[in-house]
């Protein structure tokens, strides 16, 4: 055998001996890297998870936009559709502490978060005190509490409202009393004759009254560690002790399911439904993935709320538990969270009622839905489930409704009034996503370059040895047909003369 030869075998060897290598090593670098996120993921003191988790170093935004109703006396006394015009943002940076935090042997963690907002006048199109005119949610929510009351008893308490001079039903009022809330004569006139009717109302009221430098409840969830699995990392077990809500009608509907939204279980595949619990609208919601995308240089996969999770109940049957009272169900596209709002008729749609039912859009004039800007998105890495952007979007509305011995309501018309909308929103900075494309994508994509460049190198050291050799292979066969071929041949092919000269010889 040839110096060539062998040298050509040689590289054939190696080169299958390097794609095997590249093979191998494609799932020993997936499970060293798997391992190492499932040692580093768990929720405990001291970890990198634990301290992303107890103090979020990217910025949260909560901004709002309000519908200021431009034709408030059409509506009341003849019956017209609310005209609305957005106003906004009103920006405040959310903060956020988490305390009271108690770690238990069963593998969960129970912990309780204030939430802080300040207000943030460069990012906004006004002040704070900015006035617009909207529903006076107090005077409707004493309206539903006696819809069904004898009509004398509603003439009376609208008599009363009258007297006190709150009877109006549209306000103005500022960005801070409706969010923060304000003290209500109105409220506190009717607080005793509530009382008798067996329902507790406060003297103030507001969207999100006592949300400002308080927490929403005491939160357990599954730290991920090996008592419990990776699997259930940042699941919420309880909220305030209970694994139901108590407020809807089926187990379905009442379940606590997912996470707060900010990490979910690492490992996430495209089928995966991602499952979040919010008690600002009382309830579990899903986002399903939609496409891949790559933000600032770390591809992730792209979640939103399907259209689905708001449908009505007869195209969506799971959805009847919602319906409140039971078999009272609201058209696709809003929610009554009265049970858990003190009564107020507060119905809860994606902002200008994307995905909603066109009668519920075309209840209101100024409504404009739009898919990119008015739907909730997640943004997340699918192998550590860490979230680098979310936009959790959500409007609230008033059910407004004809109570005959209410004055202020005798004349309208039934419709979903949008009062404002809101985006509370986290995008991952450059610092922060430079240190996990450091930590994580850097250390994967080497992983890779190893894994496939030696499949690479391996795949062309294969084919040029086995070209070598096929070509060494037919030039020798070649060799070997001419060293073959008869004397008679080769003396029947010689000129004339050289025949000639033999025979004489």
């Amino acid at each position: 055998m040839s110096r060539s030869v062998k040298c050509s075998v040689f590289f054939l060897v190696f080169g299958v001996v390097l794609i095997i290598l590249g093979c191998v090593f494609i799932p020993v670098f997936h499970n060293m890297i798997h391992n190492e996120i499932k040692e580093q993921i768990p929720l405990k003191v001291g970890s990198k998870s634990y301290n992303t988790w107890l103090d979020p170093p990217v910025p949260i935004y909560f901004q709002v936009w309000v519908f200021d109703l431009v034709n408030p006396l059409e509506v009341v006394q003849q019956g017209a559709t609310p005209a609305v015009i957005q106003k906004g943002p009103y920006s405040y940076r959310e903060h956020r502490q988490k305390v009271n935090i108690t770690f238990f042997e069963n593998g969960t963690l129970a912990y309780r978060e204030k939430r802080s907002f300040t207000f943030d006048r460069e990012m906004s199109v006004g002040p704070e005190s900015d006035t617009f005119t909207t529903v006076n949610l107090p005077m409707i929510t004493i309206a539903e509490l006696i819809r069904f009351e004898y009509g004398w008893l509603q003439a009376f308490v609208d008599a009363l409202l009258e007297a006190v001079g709150d009877a109006e039903l549209f306000l103005k009022l500022s960005i801070a009393d409706i969010l923060w809330g304000y003290e209500d004569a109105l409220l506190k006139s009717i607080k005793e004759i509530a009382e008798r009717f067996n329902h507790t109302l406060p003297d103030e009221f507001g969207l999100f009254l006592n949300n400002n430098g308080s927490d929403d409840g005491l939160y357990t969830i599954f730290t991920g560690s090996d008592v419990q699995g990776i699997d259930k990392f940042n699941l919420i077990n309880k909220w305030n002790y209970k694994q139901r809500l108590g407020y809807w009608n089926t187990d379905f509907c009442d379940m606590i399911n997912g996470t707060d939204g900010t990490m979910f279980p690492p490992f996430l595949e495209k089928s995966d439904k991602l499952y979040i619990f919010s008690t600002d609208i009382c309830r579990s919601i899903y986002a399903a993935y939609e496409s891949d995308i790559k933000l600032k240089g770390i591809n992730l996969y792209h979640f939103t709320v399907p259209p689905k999770v708001f449908e009505r109940a007869s195209l969506n049957e799971n959805n009847a538990g919602f319906c409140s009272p039971p078999g009272h169900c609201l058209p696709s596209g809003v929610l009554n969270i009265s049970v858990c709002k003190s009564g107020a008729p507060v119905v809860i749609s994606n902002p200008h009622f994307l995905q909603a039912d066109d009668e519920v859009i075309n209840g209101v004039i100024g409504m404009h839905p739009n898919k990119e800007e008015h739907q909730t998105v997640l943004d997340v890495d699918p192998l550590t489930g860490v979230v680098m952007n979310a936009e959790k979007k959500l409007q609230l509305n008033a059910f407004l409704q004809k109570v005959d011995n209410f004055k202020s309501t005798s004349n309208i018309k039934d419709v979903f009034f949008p009062i404002m909308w809101l985006n509370e929103s986290a995008l991952i900075d450059d610092k922060s996503a430079n240190e996990y494309k450091t930590s994580l994508v850097t250390p994967i994509k080497i992983t890779q370059a190893v894994q496939y460049g030696l499949i690479v190198i391996g795949a062309f050291l294969f084919i040029c040895a086995l070209a070598f050799f096929i070509k060494h292979k037919v030039t020798q066969k070649k060799a070997d047909v001419l060293v073959d071929i008869p004397n008679e041949r080769l003396t029947n092919d010689r000129p004339d003369t050289e025949r000639t000269n033999l025979i004489q010889t």
